[in-house]
Protein backbone atom coordinates (compact mmCIF):
# COMPACT_ATOMS: atom_id res chain seq x y z
CA UNK A 1 0.00 0.00 0.00
CA UNK A 2 2.87 2.36 0.78
CA UNK A 3 4.48 1.74 -2.62
CA UNK A 4 1.23 2.48 -4.46
CA UNK A 5 0.64 5.72 -2.58
CA UNK A 6 4.29 6.70 -3.06
CA UNK A 7 4.01 5.97 -6.80
CA UNK A 8 0.84 8.02 -7.08
CA UNK A 9 2.49 10.86 -5.15
CA UNK A 10 5.53 10.80 -7.47
CA UNK A 11 3.29 10.80 -10.55
CA UNK A 12 1.36 13.76 -9.13
CA UNK A 13 4.60 15.67 -8.46
CA UNK A 14 5.84 14.92 -11.99
CA UNK A 15 2.66 16.19 -13.64
CA UNK A 16 2.50 19.19 -11.33
CA UNK A 17 6.09 20.17 -12.15
CA UNK A 18 5.38 19.90 -15.89
CA UNK A 19 2.18 21.91 -15.64
CA UNK A 20 1.59 24.58 -18.25
CA UNK A 21 3.39 27.71 -17.02
CA UNK A 22 3.98 29.39 -20.38
CA UNK A 23 1.61 32.34 -20.87
CA UNK A 24 -0.35 32.76 -24.06
CA UNK A 25 0.96 35.68 -26.12
CA UNK A 26 -1.27 37.79 -28.32
CA UNK A 27 -0.99 41.15 -30.00
CA UNK A 28 -3.14 43.92 -31.40
CA UNK A 29 -2.37 46.99 -33.44
CA UNK A 30 -2.56 50.48 -31.98
CA UNK A 31 -3.69 53.63 -33.79
CA UNK A 32 -0.34 53.97 -35.61
CA UNK A 33 -0.33 50.35 -36.85
CA UNK A 34 2.34 49.15 -34.41
CA UNK A 35 2.00 45.93 -32.43
CA UNK A 36 0.99 46.04 -28.78
CA UNK A 37 1.84 42.73 -27.10
CA UNK A 38 -0.27 40.98 -24.48
CA UNK A 39 0.67 38.04 -22.25
CA UNK A 40 -2.43 36.36 -20.78
CA UNK A 41 -4.39 39.51 -21.62
CA UNK A 42 -2.03 41.94 -19.86
CA UNK A 43 -0.03 44.53 -21.79
CA UNK A 44 3.72 43.78 -21.70
CA UNK A 45 6.86 45.24 -23.22
CA UNK A 46 8.72 43.65 -26.13
CA UNK A 47 11.66 42.77 -23.86
CA UNK A 48 9.32 40.79 -21.62
CA UNK A 49 7.92 38.95 -24.66
CA UNK A 50 11.47 37.98 -25.62
CA UNK A 51 12.07 36.64 -22.09
CA UNK A 52 8.83 34.64 -22.22
CA UNK A 53 9.69 33.21 -25.64
CA UNK A 54 13.18 32.19 -24.48
CA UNK A 55 11.70 28.79 -23.55
CA UNK A 56 11.66 28.02 -27.29
CA UNK A 57 14.94 29.41 -28.70
CA UNK A 58 14.05 29.05 -32.39
CA UNK A 59 10.88 31.10 -32.05
CA UNK A 60 12.64 33.64 -29.83
CA UNK A 61 15.31 34.15 -32.49
CA UNK A 62 12.69 34.42 -35.24
CA UNK A 63 10.78 36.99 -33.17
CA UNK A 64 13.95 38.99 -32.47
CA UNK A 65 14.94 39.14 -36.16
CA UNK A 66 11.41 40.09 -37.21
CA UNK A 67 11.25 42.78 -34.53
CA UNK A 68 14.52 44.21 -35.83
CA UNK A 69 13.15 44.16 -39.38
CA UNK A 70 10.04 46.03 -38.24
CA UNK A 71 12.18 48.63 -36.45
CA UNK A 72 14.37 49.20 -39.52
CA UNK A 73 11.29 49.45 -41.77
CA UNK A 74 9.63 51.96 -39.45
CA UNK A 75 12.85 54.02 -39.20
CA UNK A 76 13.25 54.10 -42.98
CA UNK A 77 9.61 55.10 -43.42
CA UNK A 78 9.98 57.93 -40.93
CA UNK A 79 13.24 59.01 -42.60
CA UNK A 80 11.54 59.04 -46.00
CA UNK A 81 8.71 61.24 -44.74
CA UNK A 82 11.16 63.62 -43.07
CA UNK A 83 13.20 63.80 -46.28
CA UNK A 84 10.05 64.51 -48.33
CA UNK A 85 8.95 67.24 -45.93
CA UNK A 86 12.45 68.73 -46.03
CA UNK A 87 12.42 68.86 -49.83
CA UNK A 88 9.05 70.66 -49.83
CA UNK A 89 10.35 73.17 -47.25
CA UNK A 90 13.49 73.67 -49.35
CA UNK A 91 11.41 74.20 -52.50
CA UNK A 92 9.19 76.89 -50.96
CA UNK A 93 11.87 78.60 -48.86
CA UNK A 94 13.17 80.75 -51.69
CA UNK A 95 12.72 81.71 -55.31
CA UNK A 96 11.55 79.13 -57.82
CA UNK A 97 14.71 78.57 -59.80
CA UNK A 98 15.42 75.60 -62.00
CA UNK A 99 18.24 74.47 -59.73
CA UNK A 100 16.01 74.61 -56.62
CA UNK A 101 13.26 72.61 -58.36
CA UNK A 102 15.73 69.96 -59.59
CA UNK A 103 17.32 69.55 -56.15
CA UNK A 104 13.92 69.33 -54.48
CA UNK A 105 12.74 66.81 -57.09
CA UNK A 106 15.83 64.66 -56.55
CA UNK A 107 15.34 64.69 -52.80
CA UNK A 108 11.67 63.82 -53.31
CA UNK A 109 12.65 60.89 -55.58
CA UNK A 110 15.07 59.63 -52.92
CA UNK A 111 12.38 59.93 -50.26
CA UNK A 112 9.92 57.98 -52.41
CA UNK A 113 12.52 55.24 -52.97
CA UNK A 114 13.29 54.93 -49.25
CA UNK A 115 9.60 54.84 -48.35
CA UNK A 116 8.92 52.24 -51.06
CA UNK A 117 11.57 50.00 -49.50
CA UNK A 118 10.36 50.64 -45.95
CA UNK A 119 6.70 49.59 -46.29
CA UNK A 120 7.32 45.98 -47.41
CA UNK A 121 10.10 45.61 -44.85
CA UNK A 122 7.78 46.58 -42.00
CA UNK A 123 4.94 44.45 -43.38
CA UNK A 124 7.23 41.38 -43.60
CA UNK A 125 8.46 42.03 -40.07
CA UNK A 126 4.88 42.16 -38.78
CA UNK A 127 4.04 38.92 -40.57
CA UNK A 128 7.12 37.18 -39.19
CA UNK A 129 6.46 38.34 -35.60
CA UNK A 130 2.89 37.10 -35.77
CA UNK A 131 4.15 33.81 -37.21
CA UNK A 132 6.69 33.42 -34.36
CA UNK A 133 3.97 34.18 -31.80
CA UNK A 134 1.59 31.64 -33.36
CA UNK A 135 4.28 28.93 -33.34
CA UNK A 136 5.17 29.76 -29.73
CA UNK A 137 1.52 29.59 -28.64
CA UNK A 138 1.05 26.28 -30.44
CA UNK A 139 4.09 24.76 -28.76
CA UNK A 140 3.28 26.26 -25.36
CA UNK A 141 -0.31 24.99 -25.38
CA UNK A 142 0.57 21.56 -26.76
CA UNK A 143 3.56 21.21 -24.46
CA UNK A 144 5.92 20.56 -27.36
CA UNK A 145 9.46 21.35 -26.50
CA UNK A 146 12.30 20.05 -24.43
CA UNK A 147 10.24 18.59 -21.60
CA UNK A 148 9.71 14.88 -21.16
CA UNK A 149 6.20 13.57 -20.66
CA UNK A 150 4.87 10.73 -18.56
CA UNK A 151 1.81 8.82 -19.77
CA UNK A 152 -0.21 6.07 -18.18
CA UNK A 153 -0.96 3.48 -20.87
CA UNK A 154 -3.67 0.90 -20.47
CA UNK A 155 -4.35 -1.93 -22.87
CA UNK A 156 -6.27 -5.24 -22.49
CA UNK A 157 -3.01 -7.13 -21.97
CA UNK A 158 -0.98 -4.70 -19.87
CA UNK A 159 -0.88 -1.45 -17.98
CA UNK A 160 2.10 0.78 -17.31
CA UNK A 161 3.84 4.12 -17.41
CA UNK A 162 5.47 5.48 -20.55
CA UNK A 163 8.14 8.20 -20.38
CA UNK A 164 8.58 10.10 -23.66
CA UNK A 165 11.54 12.37 -24.35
Amino acid sequence: MKSISLSLFLIFIFFWSNAQTNPRISYRENFFGNHVYLANGEKVKVSEIEKIMAVFPEEAELFSKAKQKMFIGESLRLGGWILAAGSVVYLFSGDFTQQRVLISGGIMLGAATITTIAFPMKRNGKRETSNAIEIYNYKAIRGIGYRSTLHFKLSPLAAGLSLNF
